[in-house]
Parts: C-alpha cells; structure tokens; sequence
C-alpha cells in the first residue's frame, strides 16, 4: 500500500485550497488527551448535540457503550460533525462497558465518571493536565451504571445551586468540555495530535470530502496517476455545515 503521505498528497488535489487550509486548522486544534465515553445513550436528539460539542471543543474521539440502546444521530443536531469525528463503539455484548473501560485504560486513559453522588472531585477543581482523562457520561433516565461507577478511578461533578441535581446530558457535556479544554490549552503543551495522528485523520477527512474517493485511489495505486495531472475539484462533503 502506498505511504500515507503521498496518499494524502495525491489526494489533496482534489479538493479546493481553502478546504485544505480549514481541515489543517481544525486539525491544530484536535485533541485525544480528552475523550468523551457516551454510555447507553438513547435519545437521538442528545446523542447528536453531544458530538456537536465534541466537535465545537477539538475533542477527535468519542467512545460509544451500546448496551441495552442503539445510539442513534438525528443529522437535524448533529449537522454533519460525525464525520469529522472517530467513533468507537462497543456493543457485542449485553454489558460492554467493562470492555470499553478496559480498551481505555490500554490507550493510558484515567477513568472519571460523571455524577452528583459519593466521593467526587468539582468540575472547578479537577487537574485535567495530570493525566489523559476520559469522561463517562451516562442515559438520560439513570446516569452511568454500577459497573462504570466502580470502575471509575474518580468521580466529576458539576457543581449545583438550584433546585435540580444534574444538567441534561449534552449541557453536562457542553459545561465540561468547555472547562477542561480550556485548562488542558492553558496548561500543557502537548494536548495536541501527533504527526502519525494527524496524517491519519486527516487520510480519513479527505476520502470522506470527496466523491469516488475509493476509485479514485484504486486508479491511483494501478497506473501510478499521482504523477498525472489532477482532475477536476470533486468535493462532497461541506465543511461549513
């Protein structure tokens, strides 16, 4: 197979250069030093604002625990973001939060649940530089399970003045999100996507954003056609959306 980065080259002519310059400028500001862990989240409509904010944050990654419901997009919310995201699901078995927990602490993550109750650290207080951190958001009816709980190796709460004990879920997200990635810029330098990350992400935003970029590649690595000249501007995906 052809090195990515030629690849990459071969492929960027095909797109417009102010599409190039604005995936190479989403991508400075990509991170996976913070992931977000949606567990059996079941309403279409928070599913999606959360990737939204993921998006709106530089957050790349989204883990995604199916155990009892189907995630589900309404593109109505979500407005396109998905594929500018990588989305890692779980959802083999009955319970796959242990798995997903697991495969995060192989990636060097530390576990944090979100939740108003036990031993928790405030959002205001939280050190998200210590440590890549995942954050565990749970359904909108019973918060995170018993088996993410116990799994956590701290426990995040918002803080609350009201009557209520907790925000909506994509609000929670957004309140998080916000506070963390701005302390994570402020006080590390290596939050951002290393070289090999970027190259593969930005591989993926490219065979997304344009039309037959399957057939196009295939003509490529048969007759060498990246030493030809490019064809025509055939984007389809809009960044703008």
């Amino acid at each position: 197979m052809a090195d990515i980065h030629s690849r990459i080259s071969y492929l960027e002519r095909f797109i417009t250069e102010q599409r190039r310059e604005t995936m190479m400028r989403v991508l400075d500001q990509r991170t996976r030093f913070v992931t977000v862990v949606l567990e059996d989240i079941y309403q279409p409509h928070n599913a999606s604002a959360v990737l939204r904010t993921c998006d709106c944050f530089g957050v790349q990654d989204v883990h995604i625990i199916e155990n009892r419901n189907r995630y589900r997009i309404n593109p109505d919310v979500e407005l396109g973001t998905a594929q500018w995201l990588t989305l890692h699901r779980y959802g083999q078995r009955d319970n796959n939060t242990p798995e997903a927990i697991a495969e995060l602490r192989r990636r060097g993550y530390r576990i944090v649940a979100t939740t108003p109750h036990g031993r928790t650290v405030s959002l205001d207080e939280f050190r998200v530089a210590d440590a890549p951190t995942a954050i565990l958001l749970g359904n909108e009816l019973e918060g995170l399970s018993e088996t993410a709980l116990e799994a956590a190796d701290e426990r995040l709460r918002i803080p609350m003045y009201g009557f209520v004990e907790s925000f909506n879920i994509s609000v929670s997200a957004a309140i998080i999100l916000n506070t963390l990635c701005s302390a994570l810029r402020r006080s590390r330098d290596d939050w951002m996507l290393s070289a090999d990350e970027r190259e593969e992400i930005l591989l993926g935003w490219l065979r997304r954003s344009i039309k037959r970029s399957v057939e196009l590649e295939r003509e490529w690595e048969r007759t060498g056609s990246h030493e030809q000249n490019p064809a025509p501007c055939v984007e389809d995906a809009d960044l703008a959306r």
